[in-house]
């Protein structure tokens, strides 16, 4: 059987096409198909069928829908129910996005390896699978959800089939195809520069250049800046008729200083691909290129740790970095997910058998015990250029084995807590967005004209999200999914606070969640503190303060708030000053979680009690007079 998404969402046999006729059961399908084995709930369901407006018997309706699905799919896939929803099982059903997704990584394992022919082949075979737009024939409620990141997805797998057919020398053929992709999406940079190049290749200079200018003028008069440092580096090159470039790309030759690498040993890229509206954190962004640029033979390259609060943007600026610095690393560009933030943090054993696997070590060569996997890796490591990205580290204990050896490899490392006891270590501290930032980034999701033309009620959506980027990406998803919405009515919405949560959430994204994954690994007292601190509606407050709403000694209330301060739930906003006479502050966003928490995990008399402690002194000073 094979399940399609990749156009009109359809279900196919041996025999022919099942009849799917309703939207409702194609929607059904689709979800459970995106879900990927993990559970759709009943809301989730009912939200993405019928909008804000569902019928009194919507979950007596997707019952019926389910049914219906069973009862047409029969037992080539499973669908049951598990509170408080469905999930589906495929089984040995071919989903075109899966065999779509799985051809496209291969295709760009070739590509960065140099396998040029290869890729490009494996490329195609992966966008015939597309039938036209994804989830055709689906709620809009679905469609406006997922169809921006698939076609994303498609996009940036016609990309790396442009740059294969580019590298096998195929300039002339692909013009005409990458002129009507740049009208079509001009602000994708990397495919007006396959545009550019192809063009100087073809001895066509004049409109290389004109093409850079018409992206520069674009940029210019819709958001404000310039284009980036890739596509300003391939003009500087064709403006000073650079001859490296009239020649597909060559695979560099290995430095004196690093040992040959076999081509069987060549080590392919498991980045994910880069934010293609990364906005702001240029000064970040700069320091770490600099840093994993530095080092010598003889001197081992800094470990980068980029820490900040949960949806801050850790993990886009370490990706949009890594891919900043391709070149310094040409024999393995890896990305593993540590899942510190969450209950069951990755395995560092299980981990290591993984890299080693990358870098060309056959499953049954691979020792069991965490120290003989760290020899191993560190062996296949020493004396070769490769850049780690270790995301979301939960401590340095788990960080610690996994490091590369040898002083031509390097790491970022993104993680919630300051690793400071990691040698070598640079740390950089991701702050929230400025007002600018966030201006820009809502800009480039719904669009220059929508931001001008209802500027102030911009401001105010940026302002409720407090500058926390995921927050303005989830603001921005929103209000591109809903062009018919106006930005003052969404504004009018996220300025009550007590709804500002629920707004603030997208497909898979979602605010709340993030900060509730950093709250469930506290412990008990310090998620006590945490639902209880936030019930004070200050600015900032002390640790005596703290010592009161939490009825302790001013030594334990110091200690649960730094647990605070370390899991990034807590601000201290005046450091430098002595422990027992600093300040602390709540970002609105983790504050409104924690009242969430408190309402709903604290009795009314205890959240009273809190509060009342605050006043006794008063009382009592106001008594003694």
């Amino acid at each position: 059987m094979d399940i399609r998404l990749l156009g009109p969402v359809e279900v196919w046999t041996p025999t022919g096409r099942i009849g799917l006729s309703a939207t409702k059961v194609r929607t059904v399908l689709a979800m459970l198909v995106l879900a990927r084995g993990h559970v759709v709930s009943d809301a989730k369901l009912t939200e993405t069928l019928w909008g804000d407006e569902p019928p009194a018997t919507s979950n007596a309706q997707i019952q019926t829908y389910v049914s219906r699905l069973r009862g047409t799919l029969g037992s080539a896939v499973e669908i049951r129910r598990q509170s408080p929803g469905y999930v589906m099982a495929t089984g040995s059903a071919r989903v075109d996005l899966v065999e779509f997704e799985r051809l496209a990584s291969r295709g760009q394992t070739a590509l960065s390896a140099g396998r040029a022919a290869e890729a490009a082949g494996v490329l195609r075979e992966a966008l015939a699978l597309w039938r036209g737009p994804a989830l055709s024939g689906v709620t809009e409620f679905l469609g406006d959800a997922w169809r921006p990141q698939l076609e994303e997805a498609k996009l940036a797998t016609l990309e790396d089939r442009i740059g294969a057919d580019m590298d096998l020398g195929r300039h002339d053929e692909l013009i005409p195809e990458l002129i009507g992709l740049v009208a079509t999406h001009p602000l994708r940079e990397r495919t007006r520069g396959h545009l550019m190049l192809a063009l100087y290749r073809c001895g066509r200079l004049a409109e290389a250049l004109a093409t850079y200018q018409e992206h520069r003028g674009i940029l210019a008069a819709e958001l404000g800046i310039d284009p980036g440092p890739e596509l300003e580096k391939l003009h500087r090159r064709i403006l000073a008729t650079d001859v490296s470039l009239a020649l597909p790309a060559r695979r560099a030759a290995p430095r004196p200083a690093v040992a040959e690498v076999r081509a069987a040993d060549a080590l392919p890229t498991h980045l994910p691909p880069d934010t293609a509206d990364f906005t702001g954190r240029r000064q970040e962004v700069t320091s770490i290129g600099t840093l994993l640029a530095s080092g010598t033979g003889s001197e081992p390259k800094p470990r980068v740790v980029i820490s900040g609060a949960a949806g801050v943007g850790k993990t886009a600026t370490a990706v949009h970095a890594a891919h900043r610095a391709l070149g310094e690393y040409p024999e393995g560009r890896f990305f593993i997910d540590l899942r510190g933030s969450r209950p069951r943090p990755a395995d560092p054993a299980e981990v290591l058998g993984t890299m080693v696997q990358w870098l060309g070590v056959p499953a049954r060569e691979i020792p069991y015990g965490l120290d003989a996997r760290v020899r191993l890796f560190r062996s296949r490591t020493h004396g070769r250029r490769v850049l780690v990205v270790f995301d979301d580290v939960a401590d340095e204990k788990q960080l610690r084995p996994l490091l590369p050896a040898g002083t031509g490899s390097a790491a970022i490392v993104t993680t919630r807590r300051r690793l400071t006891a990691i040698e070598g270590a640079r740390l950089i501290d991701l702050p929230m967005f400025s007002a600018a930032e966030a201006l820009g980034l809502l800009a480039k999701i719904v669009g220059m004209g929508r931001v001008t033309a209802e500027h102030t009620a911009a401001e105010r959506i940026v302002a409720s999200c407090g500058g926390l980027p995921l927050a303005v990406r989830i603001a921005g998803g929103r209000l591109a999914a809903k062009p018919h919405w106006s930005l003052s009515s969404f504004a009018d919405a996220l300025a009550d606070c007590r709804n500002r949560l629920t707004e603030l959430a997208l497909a898979d994204l979602e605010v709340r969640g993030r900060i509730e994954d950093s709250y469930c690994l506290l412990s008990e007292p310090a998620r006590r503190a945490f639902r209880l601190l936030a019930l004070l509606d200050v600015p900032r407050f002390g640790v005596w303060t703290v010592a009161l709403a939490l009825d302790a000694r001013i030594a334990r209330a110091r200690e649960l708030v730094e647990q605070l301060v370390d899991a990034r739930l807590l601000e201290a906003v005046n450091e430098g000053r002595s422990p027992n006479h600093a300040w602390y502050a709540f970002h609105d966003l983790i504050r409104a979680v924690g009242f969430d928490l408190a309402v709903r995990d604290e009795s009314s008399e205890e959240r009273w009690a809190s509060l009342n402690r605050l006043f006794q002194p008063a009382d009592r000073t106001l008594e003694t007079g």
